[in-house]
C-alpha cells in the first residue's frame, strides 16, 4: 500500500532532517521577539488546533507576498523577491498548502524556526540554509544534500508530505508512527508528559518531539511565531476542520471524504472512503494510491492499493486480490473489507 511505503520514506526523509537540523536549542538565525512569549497563555497540549492547522483557504499568496514585504520584524524579508525553480516563495508555499490541505502559516512559522528565513533582510552566506531549510534530502551532512531537495518550493513540499502522512496515520490508525496520539500522553524528548488535545498537536510533537517551553527548538516556539504570524496576517482561526480522508480512509459522512466524488461506505468497518469508478480513481495528491476494483460484483469502487508483504490495511481490512473493473486480466491488490 502507498501509505505503508510513504512511511518508509518518511522514515529515511526524519533522519535525513535529522542529520541536517540545527541543535534543538539553537537560536542563532532567530530574532529577539521571536523568543518573547506572547500573551495568550501557552498549553503544551495544544499548539495548533486541528480546524486552523487544515486551513489551506484563508491566507492567499498576495497576503504572504506583503507579509514578506512587511514583516513583523520592522523590515522586508529577503523572500519578498526570492523564488526557486522558477517559483516565488508565497507561491511555493501556498502550492504546498494547497497540495496538502494545510495552513500557509505553517510553512512559514517553520521557515523562521528552522532557518530564521523570515527574518533575515538579506539572503544569507550559507545556502544550504534557505535551499535545504527542513532538511529534506540531506542524509549525512549540509554540504552533502541532494540538489533535487534544493529550493524552498521543494522543501516546503516535503514539510507538507511528512505532517499530513502524521495525520493520515492518526485518522487510519489512531496515533502517528512515533506512538503520538489525541489524548494520549505521552513524555517529549525534554521530559514533559503531552497530552496532545487534536491530531495537529500530536502530528507536530511526531514531527518535533519538544516543547522547550520559552526556548528554541521545540512546539513552545512553533506555537509562539504561530500567534505572531497569525496577529500580522489578522488570521483569528478556523473551527471546523478541512476535509481530509483520502480513499480507504475512516469517515462518517461522504463531505470527509476530501476528494472528487467522495462517497463515504458506511456499510464498511468504521466507514470507507471510496468513490465509483469505471477505469480509473480520483487523483488524491496526499493519499494513497488506489485502484479501481470490480468489489464483491457490486460494480467498480475505488480502493487503497497495498502490499500483500507487509500490508498496512487499517482494521477491519484486509490485503486481497481483485480484478479491475471491466477486465477479466487486471488485478491488484487492495484494502477490501475483511470477509
Amino acid at each position: 500500500m502507498k501509505r505503508k511505503a510513504w512511511r518508509s520514506i518518511l522514515v529515511l526523509t526524519a533522519a535525513a532532517f535529522v542529520a541536517c537540523a540545527r541543535s534543538p536549542v539553537e537560536s542563532t538565525y532567530l530574532q529577539p521577539s521571536d523568543l518573547t512569549p506572547v500573551a495568550t497563555p501557552f498549553s503544551a497540549n495544544e499548539i495548533v488546533n486541528l480546524a486552523s492547522f487544515t486551513d489551506d483557504a484563508t491566507i492567499t499568496s498576495a497576503q504572504i507576498q506583503s507579509f514578506f514585504a512587511s514583516t513583523p520584524y520592522g523590515y522586508a524579508s529577503f523572500l519578498d523577491t526570492y523564488s526557486s525553480n522558477g517559483v516565488r516563495a508565497a507561491d511555493g508555499i501556498i502550492a504546498a498548502a494547497k497540495q496538502y490541505t494545510l495552513n500557509p502559516l505553517l510553512f512559514l512559522v517553520r521557515a523562521e524556526m528552522d532557518g530564521g528565513l523570515v527574518g533575515l533582510p538579506a539572503y544569507p552566506s550559507s545556502a544550504n540554509q534557505v535551499e535545504y531549510v527542513f532538511g529534506c534530502g540531506c542524509p549525512d551532512t549540509q554540504t552533502s544534500c541532494d540538489p533535487s531537495f534544493a529550493g524552498l518550493d521543494v522543501q516546503a513540499s516535503c514539510l507538507g508530505e511528512a505532517l499530513r502522512e502524521s495525520l493520515h496515520a492518526i485518522a487510519a490508525d489512531g496515533h502517528t508512527d512515533g506512538g503520538w496520539a489525541p489524548n494520549a500522553a505521552m513524555t517529549t524528548l525534554d521530559g514533559v508528559s503531552v497530552t496532545p488535545k487534536d491530531a495537529s498537536t500530536a502530528s507536530l510533537y511526531q514531527y518535533t518531539p519538544r516543547v522547550n517551553e520559552g526556548a528554541a527548538g521545540g512546539n513552545w516556539l512553533f506555537w509562539n511565531l504561530w500567534a505572531q504570524y497569525a496577529a500580522a496576517f489578522h488570521y483569528t482561526g478556523a473551527s471546523t476542520p478541512a476535509s481530509t480522508a483520502s480513499i480507504g480512509d475512516a469517515c462518517t459522512t461522504s463531505g470527509s471524504c476530501a476528494y472528487t466524488g467522495g462517497l463515504c461506505a458506511t456499510n464498511y468497518p468504521g466507514g470507507l472512503c471510496t468513490a465509483t469508478c469505471t477505469s480509473t480513481c480520483p487523483a488524491v495528491p496526499s493519499g494513497a494510491a488506489s485502484f479501481c476494483a470490480n468489489y464483491a460484483g457490486q460494480g467498480g469502487y475505488c480502493l487503497p492499493v497495498c502490499n500483500p508483504a507487509a500490508s498496512a490495511c487499517r482494521s477491519g481490512y484486509s490485503c486481497t486480490k481483485v480484478a479491475q473493473f471491466g477486465s477479466s486480466t487486471v488485478g491488484q491488490y487492495v484494502c477490501a473489507p475483511a470477509s
